[in-house]
């Protein structure tokens, strides 16, 4: 298995904060993105690897590709660090044998179907429902925008 040292759910992606913040406290060398919209549109992808700095290893795949990736030896010094817009694509990881041992929720904004439930946090039932059976495989999710923020368990708020 791959090391995966951040797994993290945030709607924007590749941003500042990302940059700034969760690598610098991650200490990650590798960026994988897990969203198969992203994966199947070249320009979407051109866009998110122009966005991040050049020293860094970025990968845009579909869950059944992170899966597999994932599931390979580890390369010497490789820190990963694992991000999808929605929780759905860390729950088909987990259900093809990728082990994950806490995420972090970061912004998923408001939007049709969705309902507010934490500051800068909406979910449709569906996401809801993904993040619950998430946490039944074992993993905790936790709400936290900034490092320097407290971590905030989502099971009570689910």
């Amino acid at each position: 298995m791959r090391n995966i040292v951040l797994t993290r759910i945030d709607e924007r992606l590749i941003h500042g904060q990302v940059m700034t913040s969760w690598l610098k406290v991650s200490s990650a060398n590798v960026v994988l993105i897990i969203d198969d919209a992203s994966a199947s549109n070249t320009f979407l992808k051109r866009v998110l690897l122009a966005a991040a700095p050049k020293e860094l290893k970025v990968y845009v795949m579909t869950h059944t590709d992170a899966a597999v990736y994932l599931k390979e030896a580890s390369e010497p010094g490789e820190k990963i660090f694992i991000i999808t817009k929605v929780p759905k694509p860390l729950l088909q990881i987990i259900k093809e044998g990728v082990i994950l041992h806490e995420i972090i929720l970061g912004n998923m904004g408001g939007a049709e179907g969705r309902k507010m439930f934490s500051r800068n946090i909406s979910a449709s039932p569906e996401e809801i429902q993904d993040m619950r059976e998430i946490i039944n495989c074992g993993v905790s999710i936790y709400c936290q925008m900034i490092p320097a923020d407290l971590k905030e368990n989502i099971k009570g708020l689910l």
